[in-house]
């Protein structure tokens, strides 16, 4: 009753007018601010990381002009290069031949080297020729012939110059100590140069230079906030140069985020695995020096963190208006279901049978009316009951006389069988089987207490009314061949499903004359799951368009006109006994007749 009531759904309804608009915002709200969000970050990443590759790109291309300035003086005896294209080893000087000493010219050389750059830890010389390191650590010089030196694993198996990632520095081999200085205790990166013979690709000596990270963190870290967010430099073998984790750095990073895709030199993209979920952005690195790329990983918890600040704000906003809502739901409803309920009080007492019954209209509303219009309507009721009590009277009596004047059904079957005893009397037998046929399909018709009968009585039935055709029309032009086994004669079916398609036959498939006319009824069991019946004539047959029409009236879902009504009236009753399993199907062949196939699922909601 409290769930149905007009009051509670009023409620309902200016509730759900306050819900439904404030949820739609504040979904909106937060949809649209969430991708607003998202589109500004990403603008303001990309710029991000194309200023930090620039920066970072500007400071590789710094080392590597350092670098080249080392081919100065080609053609200058005593210079720096010229040291390095002449230098022997000892084994390689003639006997008595005292080799120059460069020591000088290759310290001052990596020492201004040195002192390019403040991030530059340690510098490492390796000429080949004479097999000998020069290594300058902390302003300190050594030089030792260093014959077991291996150089690093060069990217691609290529030799150009090229940075090593991040690693614990190491004296390259050099066993001469240096003071208060002990190897593996320093994070550095590596650039590698080759110094060429020019202008052939013959390399003189291997240029190492150490750099510290301080200003290779400062460019990286104006990049992020170390906070929330994640960035790694990665070279071309994804291994990590810089990693806000300091478990990466100088490793080979193989989370899913970090294979980037192809052909663009810039992006970003979404990730859901591998422990992050956010936005990832990357920007590609080009550097003669250094070929790699960035990668900022951005959590949607940074992300959208301002955009949940407003959804908070916003759903303040819904809650306070939904408060209001309920209350002014309650306030509405009880105002107008007040002038309902007394309405609903009136009513009962009419019910009751007190149509004297008044109540005052005070509203001028529609409420009002309609209070003035119920009392009025009880007034013509009350006036109305006594004139409709007297003509009951006079119905009753019509009625009774009316019963008096119908005819028995079982009189009128009663008299025919009298007359059929009469005709045998006076040596008739022909009568007697066409008025017992005919009393026969009366009773069968006018029996409304039996609605399913066995198959058998069927076929009865048909025999009866095909004998009397056949008397109107000539037993040589009329024969009924009935062909069904035992088993299928005891099938319960809905009543009168046969009569009407037999009767369809003489209605059309003999309208022109019967001739020479075969009705042949086929029953078939086949196994426990289904019965056919099909009935067959040698009729004229019906054209494919009208065959087309009555098929289709037959599938339709209303009630089809016309001559087809008794076939759909079969069908109908069949479906509702077998279910839609059962079907009726009409096969043509215009000249010889048609068929009418009738199959019966035995294992439906009728079973």
């Amino acid at each position: 009753m409290f769930r149905n009531s007009i009051r509670t759904r009023l409620m309902a309804l200016v509730l759900l007018a306050s819900v439904i608009p404030s949820g739609i915002s504040v979904t909106f709200s937060y949809l649209y601010t969430k991708q607003s969000v998202t589109e500004q970050s990403v603008k303001q990443n990309t710029k991000l990381l194309t200023l930090g590759e620039a920066n970072l790109s500007s400071y590789f291309s710094g080392m590597n002009q350092r670098a080249m300035s080392l081919y100065s003086g080609i053609n200058v005896p005593s210079s720096f290069y010229t040291t390095l294209l002449t230098a022997k080893s000892n084994e390689q000087a003639p006997a008595g031949t005292v080799l120059p000493d460069t020591r000088a010219v290759i310290s001052t050389q990596l020492y201004n080297l040195f002192l390019s750059d403040r991030n530059t830890f340690q510098i490492h010389l390796y000429v080949r020729a004479a097999r000998q390191s020069n290594l300058l650590l902390g302003g300190w010089f050594r030089r030792e012939e260093n014959a077991d030196y291996a150089e690093a694993e060069r990217p691609e198996g290529t030799y150009r110059p090229y940075i090593e990632v991040t690693h614990m520095d190491h004296q390259y081999g050099v066993k001469s100590g240096f003071p208060n200085l002990k190897p593996g205790s320093v994070p550095v990166f590596t650039a590698h140069f080759p110094l060429y013979r020019t202008p052939s690709d013959s390399v003189l000596a291997d240029l190492s230079i150490d750099y510290t990270l301080e200003e290779l963190e400062g460019i990286v870290k104006s990049m992020y906030n170390s906070d929330t967010e994640r960035l790694y430099v990665l070279n071309e073998q994804g291994q990590a140069l810089f990693a806000s984790d300091p478990d990466w750095v100088g490793k080979q990073v193989e989370t899913g985020w970090s294979r980037l895709p192809e052909g663009s030199d810039s992006g970003h993209f979404t990730w859901k695995k591998d422990g992050f979920q956010g936005i990832v952005m990357y920007k590609h690195i080009k550097d003669p020096l250094f070929s790699g790329s960035i990668i900022k990983l951005v959590p949607y918890e940074d992300l959208y963190g301002d955009a949940r600040v407003i959804t908070r704000f916003n759903m303040g906003i819904g809650l306070l208006f939904l408060l209001i809502g309920g209350i002014s739901a309650v306030l509405i409803s009880i105002g107008f279901t007040r002038p309902i309920k007394k309405l609903i009080n009136f009513t009962q007492k009419v019910q009751i049978g007190q149509l004297d019954a008044h109540m005052d209209a005070e509203r001028e509303d529609e409420f009002g009316l309609l209070t003035r219009k119920i009392t009025g309507m009880t007034r013509t009721i009350n006036d109305l009951i006594v004139k409709e009590y007297r003509l009951e009277l006079a119905n009753k009596t019509n009625q009774l006389k009316a019963l008096q004047a119908q005819v028995n059904p079982h009189f009128l079957y009663n008299a025919l069988q009298s007359i059929a005893s009469l005709s045998l009397r006076y040596n008739a037998p022909k009568v007697y089987d066409l008025i017992y046929s005919l009393g026969s399909m009366m009773r069968y018709s006018m029996n409304t207490e039996r609605t399913q009968v066995p198959l058998r009585d069927e076929m009865e039935h048909v025999q009866n009314y095909v004998i009397l055709q056949t008397e109107r029309f000539g037993e040589e032009n009329l024969r009924l061949e009935i062909h069904a086994a035992e088993a299928a004669l005891e099938t319960v079916l809905p009543k009168m499903i046969l009569q009407p398609i037999v009767e369809n036959i003489f209605k059309h498939g003999f309208a022109d004359g019967i001739r020479e006319a075969v009705i042949r009824i086929d029953c078939t069991l086949e196994g426990q799951s289904r019965l056919v019946l099909a009935v067959k004539d040698n009729g004229k047959g019906i054209s494919p368009e009208r065959l087309e029409e009555i098929t289709a009236g037959l599938r339709s879902s209303g009630r089809p006109e016309n001559e087809e009504i008794g076939l759909y009236n079969v069908l109908a009753r069949l479906r509702l006994q077998f279910g839609s399993g059962a079907e009726m199907q009409l096969h043509n062949e215009e000249g010889q007749g048609v068929t009418v196939t009738l199959i019966i699922p035995l294992e439906g909601p009728g079973e």
